[in-house]
């Protein structure tokens, strides 16, 4: 069975059959699916999973060797458009164009992701798209799945590990940075901030 099947196949175990399975056919680097699982009565967001990132392994320093392989995840409210002939605007698709573009990213730029990475929307770093002011993602665990979910053995070589993609605000990116990540939770925490894309919600550092 190939990777993408056995990353098919972990999804389904967790989260259930996908509605969706948008296929990247062109791409200069490596192609990057994604696996659309609708809102549902269990679960009331949109979940988008990579799938294609974990076939290559980043470059990983000795010491992080569990982060060789990973993942990404984004949840959209589920009132967020997620077919493709239902995506007008660039304010629809960005989150999907975010997981392809953060997907191929580490091996282009010969690095790795972990929990608590921040990737800023250029420099200096631009709104995400024209109904927002995320101007960066940072990458969290994933807390809202099952344990098991985390990760993924294929082999004592090669397990993958998944992370989620949440937009954050200039301002909490540099909190971050000059404070550390678990500070950064701890506004989340105060402010009622969550993993699930909320457009102009409330900035936990402002």
């Amino acid at each position: 069975m190939d990777i993408n099947n056995q990353l098919l196949e972990h999804y389904k175990k967790y989260i259930g059959e996908p509605d969706l399975i948008n296929i990247e056919t062109v791409s200069e680097s490596l192609n990057i699916n994604l696996i659309i699982f609708r809102a549902n009565d269990q679960r009331d967001f949109h979940t988008i999973i990579t799938s294609g990132m974990s076939l290559l392994p980043a470059q990983v320093s000795e010491d992080n060797k569990d982060w060789e392989y990973t993942e990404l995840i984004m949840y959209l409210p589920a009132s967020w458009p997620v077919a493709k002939e239902d995506i007008k605007d660039f304010k629809d698709y960005w989150p999907f164009g975010w997981l392809r573009k953060l997907g191929k990213f580490p091996h282009e730029r010969n690095t790795w992701f972990c929990y608590g990475d921040t990737i800023p929307n250029g420099d200096p770093p631009e709104p995400i798209a024209n109904d927002n002011n995320f101007t960066c993602m940072l990458l969290l665990p994933p807390i809202r799945e099952d344990e098991g979910f985390s990760s993924l053995m294929l082999s004592k070589d090669k397990t993958i590990q998944f992370l989620v993609v949440c937009p954050i605000y200039q301002e909490e990116m540099e909190f971050q940075l000059s404070k550390g990540f678990g500070a950064l939770l701890e506004k989340f925490d105060e402010y009622n901030v969550n993993d699930i894309v909320e457009v102009n919600r409330l900035n936990a550092c402002k």
